[in-house]
């Protein structure tokens, strides 16, 4: 009984992070390539890209900088 107890439990959990994960989508941040909004159901987070990469929003996620992009009041 107890065994069945703590799997319901994992399962319950386990279930809970998936569908979190799922629900989760990656966003560009507006004039900064450099950064990017992870959403999920407990809010959205800017990130940072590492060094001398921008956000890819045709791929969501950060890349070598496109020499065409608009929108990105950040570059000199």
């Amino acid at each position: 009984m107890r065994f069945c107890a703590v799997l319901l439990f994992l399962i319950l959990c386990t279930t809970s992070l998936v569908m979190t994960q799922i629900l989760a989508h990656v966003l560009p941040y507006p004039g900064d390539c450099s950064k990017y909004q992870q959403c999920d159901a407990s809010g959205c987070f800017v990130m940072s890209c590492g060094r001398g990469t921008e956000f890819n929003p045709a791929i969501n996620t950060c890349d070598y900088p496109l020499r065409d992009r608009t929108g990105c009041s950040n570059r000199g």
